[in-house]
């Protein structure tokens, strides 16, 4: 699903976002500008320390949590239930 937005940006930024596109298709990397700006606001979100609401919302693209599996084992078949248990001690 596709939502328009019009934004109105300065000539002088429009003129960095085509020699910002015209540098990367030099690169070889394909993109336009709505893609590109896209890309750019994702990248924004990360830095700034937010994410968009698919990100949070998903379990299986949770860093912390693929990369459990990864570390190490304990043996602990409820690990993810017990979890606060093992590292703050049992209330």
């Amino acid at each position: 699903m596709f939502i328009i937005s019009t934004i109105r940006i300065d000539k002088e930024d429009v003129k960095y976002l085509d020699e910002l596109i015209s540098h990367l298709i030099l690169r070889g990397k394909k993109i336009t500008k709505k893609k590109l700006i896209g890309k750019l606001i994702k990248e924004a979100l990360i830095a700034e320390g937010l994410k968009n609401s698919n990100e949070l919302n998903s379990l299986e693209k949770d860093l912390a949590w693929t990369g459990l599996k990864d570390v190490f084992k304990l043996g602990i078949s409820d690990l993810s239930e017990k979890v606060d248990d093992l590292l703050y001690g049992e209330e």
